[in-house]
C-alpha cells in the first residue's frame, strides 16, 4: 500500500513534468510555423561562367536572374589577378617593373612585387588588406599610387583582398545583395583577425569557403567575437565538413543560419529535379533558412545552359512557396531557453521514468527509490547552478531516449494477455498504447531541448547511435531475465541450455547484421544509399509528402506486431527477440524527434505516416505468420 501511494506521487510529477514538455512543444510549434523565411544565393562566379559558355553579357544575364526571383548573389574576396583583370590595378615583380617607364628607376627591388592602383578607394581598400594579413612593415607606399610588398609576388595571388567596390556597385544597380565567400587563410590570426572582419561590417551575413574556417585553428573565437562586434551573421553549411565550423556555430549562438548547398562534385551526380527535391527537403524537414545555389554548367547539361538555369532558379523558387515558405533575408533563431526551474521539474520525470525501468528490472523498496530520486534530482540541481545547463539537457535527454521506448514495451507486454477474438485488433492497441507512453518521453525531450541551440542545429542529440541500440539490449535482457520460472540463475540456465537449430543460428546471424546496419545508417557519412532505395525514398515522398523511416515500417512495427501477437497468444520463449527487434519502432519515432531542427509538423506526419504503413506491413507479417508458420 504505502509503495501504491509512494508510486502514485511520483506519477502525479510525471504527469506534472510531460504537461510542462507539451507546453514548451507549443511554444516552440508557434516560432516555427512564424519563421518561414528562405533565403536564395546564387553563386556569382558560377554566373559568370554561365553567361561566357553563350558568350552573352553577363548584365543581360543577372537581369533575368533577377527576374527568376533571386535577389541575393555569393561573392568571393577579390585577388590581384581579378583586380587586375577589371583593370583597377597593374601588378608585378619589381624584376619585371624594372623593364617599364611606367615608374621611376630608382626606388624598384627587383625581389619585391609592385601594385599600381590608381583609383583612391581602391588603393585604401588593398592597401589595408595587405597589411593585416602581411603587417604593417611588409607593405608602405613607393609613391601615392604605388604599393611595395616585401612578398614574392606568386605568394600574393590567392590572398583575399575584401570585397570590389566596383562589382557591389555593378551587382547593387541591378538590384542584388552580396553575401561575402571569405577563404581561409593562415596569416589571419588572434592579433589580425578583428581588422578582416571589419572590411565586411557592410554585409549582414558571411559564407567561409573551403576546408577551413578563417582563423582555425586557434582564432574562431577571436573570429567570433569580431562576427558579433560587427554584427555579422555565420551561415553554417550543413553537410559540408569545415574544420573549425562546429566550435564557431557554438560561440555565434543565435548569430547562426542554417545553410544547404549541393557542392560541385556532388552537382555532377545528381539531375535538376533531384537537387530541387533535395532544397525543398533541407528547408522543409531540416530547418535550413539558406540555399546556396550553384548552376548546372556543360559538360553536365548542353550547350545553353542560361534558358537551363532560369527554369531551374524559377523552379525552385516555385516549389519553395508551394511549401509554405517566403523568399526573402534568412532570420535567426528565435531566442528561446529552457528556465531553471522548468530544466528541474523535466529532469525529475526523466528520473521518475528511469526509476520505474529499473523497478521493473529489481523490485525496488519505496524508500530507495525515494533516495535515488532525490540523490538525481539535487545533483541535477547542482549540476544547472555550477553552470552546466547544456549537459544536463543532453544527458537528461539521452536517458529519457534509453528509458522511455523500452519501458514502454516492458510494461505493455510484462502484464498477462487478456484473451480476444480478434488478435490483430489487440496487437494494433499494444502498439498504440506502446508510442502513447513513449510519447511521454519525447515531450520531456523536447522541452528539456526547447533551445535555440539545438533548434538552429549547433547542438546536437547526443550520442545517438547509443540511443539506438541500448533500448534494443535492455529489452531482450528483462525478457530473457522474466522469462520462465525460478529463480534467476534458474532462468539464465535455462535460458543458456536453449536449443537452437541451424535455421534459427543463421536467423540470429542475419539479425545482427541488420542491427550493425541499422547503427551505421544512424549516421551521414558511414554508409551510403543504394540506388533502388534512394528511388523508393523519393517514391514514398511524393506519395506521402513526408517519408517515414524505413527500419521503423518495415522492421520496427512487424516485429512488434508479431510480439504483441506472440505474446496475446501467452507465449514467452522467443519473447525477448521478438520485443527487442520490435523497439526499434518506438525509438525510431524518438529518433525522429530528437532532431530538433526538424520542425514538430514534420515528425508528427512522418510518425503517423510510419504507424499506418508499419501497422499494414505488420498486418501481412502476421497473416504469413500466423497462417504458415506458427500451429496452433
Amino acid at each position: 500500500m504505502l509503495k501504491k501511494l509512494g508510486r502514485g506521487f511520483l506519477v502525479l510529477i510525471l504527469t506534472a513534468a510531460v504537461l510542462l514538455g507539451a507546453y514548451l512543444c507549443f511554444v516552440r510549434f508557434l516560432h516555427e510555423t512564424s519563421g518561414r523565411t528562405v533565403e536564395i544565393v546564387v553563386d556569382l562566379n558560377d554566373l559568370k561562367k554561365m553567361a561566357a559558355y553563350e558568350k552573352r553579357p553577363l548584365a543581360g544575364v543577372l537581369d533575368e536572374v533577377r527576374k527568376a526571383g533571386i535577389s541575393q548573389v555569393g561573392v568571393f574576396e577579390e585577388t590581384l589577378p581579378d583586380a587586375a583583370a577589371l583593370g583597377e590595378l597593374y601588378y608585378g615583380k619589381g624584376a619585371g617593373i624594372l623593364r617599364l617607364p611606367l615608374i621611376p628607376v630608382s626606388g624598384i627591388k627587383p625581389d619585391r612585387t609592385y601594385i599600381y592602383i590608381p583609383d583612391e578607394t581602391v588603393r585604401r581598400r588593398i592597401a589595408s588588406q595587405l597589411k593585416w594579413a602581411l603587417g604593417e612593415r611588409s607593405v608602405r607606399f613607393l609613391t601615392k599610387m604605388i604599393v611595395e610588398v616585401d612578398e614574392a609576388e606568386e605568394e600574393l595571388r590567392e590572398l583575399g583582398l575584401g570585397i570590389s567596390e566596383s562589382q557591389r556597385q555593378f551587382l547593387a544597380a541591378r538590384g542584388f545583395g552580396l553575401v561575402p565567400r571569405v577563404a581561409h587563410d593562415p596569416r589571419y590570426h588572434l592579433g589580425n583577425i578583428e581588422a578582416k572582419v571589419s572590411s565586411l561590417k557592410d554585409f549582414g551575413l558571411v559564407i567561409f569557403d573551403g576546408e577551413k574556417i578563417l582563423g582555425y585553428p586557434s582564432a574562431i573565437p577571436a573570429l567570433a567575437d569580431a562576427l558579433k562586434k560587427f554584427q555579422i551573421k555565420y551561415g553554417y553549411v550543413e553537410i559540408v565538413k569545415q574544420d573549425g565550423d562546429k566550435q564557431l556555430s557554438k560561440l555565434m549562438g543565435r548569430d547562426v543560419i542554417r545553410v544547404h548547398s549541393v557542392p560541385k562534385d556532388e552537382l555532377e551526380k545528381i539531375d535538376k529535379d533531384e537537387a530541387l527535391d533535395r532544397f525543398v527537403r533541407a528547408a522543409r524537414e531540416r530547418g535550413v533558412r539558406l540555399i546556396y545555389l550553384r548552376p548546372f554548367l556543360p559538360p553536365r547539361i548542353d550547350a545553353y545552359p542560361v534558358a537551363y538555369n532560369l527554369e531551374y532558379f524559377q523552379s525552385l523558387k516555385n516549389r519553395l512557396e508551394a511549401a509554405g515558405f517566403v523568399l526573402g533575408q534568412a532570420e535567426k533563431t528565435p531566442d528561446l531557453k529552457v528556465k531553471g526551474w522548468q530544466l528541474l521539474l523535466l529532469s525529475s520525470g526523466v528520473l521518475i521514468g528511469a526509476l520505474f525501468l529499473l523497478d521493473a528490472f529489481f523490485t525496488l523498496p519505496i524508500w530507495l527509490i525515494y533516495f535515488l530520486f532525490l540523490a538525481g534530482l539535487s545533483a541535477v540541481n547542482y549540476a544547472g547552478s555550477a553552470g552546466l545547463v547544456l549537459l544536463v539537457q543532453r544527458s537528461m535527454a539521452l536517458t529519457a531516449a534509453l528509458v522511455f521506448p523500452a519501458y514502454a514495451v516492458i510494461a505493455t507486454f510484462s502484464k498477462l494477455p487478456k484473451k480476444t477474438s480478434n488478435l490483430f485488433y489487440e496487437a494494433a492497441v499494444s502498439i498504440i498504447n506502446i508510442l502513447a507512453e513513449t510519447s511521454i518521453g519525447i515531450f520531456l525531450m523536447v522541452g528539456l531541448l526547447a533551445d535555440s541551440r539545438f533548434m538552429s542545429g549547433i547542438e546536437g542529440f547526443p550520442a545517438v547511435k547509443t540511443a539506438l541500440i541500448a533500448p534494443v539490449m535492455i529489452v531482450g535482457l528483462y525478457f530473457i531475465l522474466k522469462a520462465g520460472e525460478g529463480s534467476l540463475r534458474e532462468r539464465v540456465r535455462k535460458f543458456l541450455e536453449t536449443r537452437v537449430t541451424v535455421l534459427t543460428a543463421l536467423a540470429g546471424v542475419f539479425l545482427l547484421a541488420a542491427l550493425a546496419v541499422l547503427v551505421a545508417r544512424s549516421g551521414n557519412f558511414t554508409l551510403p544509399v543504394p540506388g533502388f532505395e534512394k528511388s523508393f525514398r523519393n517514391w514514398l515522398e511524393i506519395l506521402l509528402y513526408v517519408r517515414p523511416r524505413t527500419k521503423e515500417f518495415l522492421v520496427g512495427y512487424p516485429f512488434l506486431c508479431l510480439a504483441a501477437m506472440y505474446y496475446l497468444k501467452g507465449k514467452k520463449q522467443w519473447l525477448w527477440l521478438l520485443a527487442a527487434i520490435g523497439v526499434v519502432a518506438p525509438v525510431s519515432v524518438f529518433n525522429s524527434f530528437s532532431h530538433i531542427h526538424t520542425p514538430l509538423v514534420i515528425s508528427i506526419t512522418r510518425t503517423f505516416n510510419g504507424l499506418v504503413l508499419g501497422l499494414l506491413v505488420g498486418w501481412l507479417v502476421g497473416w504469413i505468420a500466423g497462417r504458415y508458420i506458427t500451429k496452433e
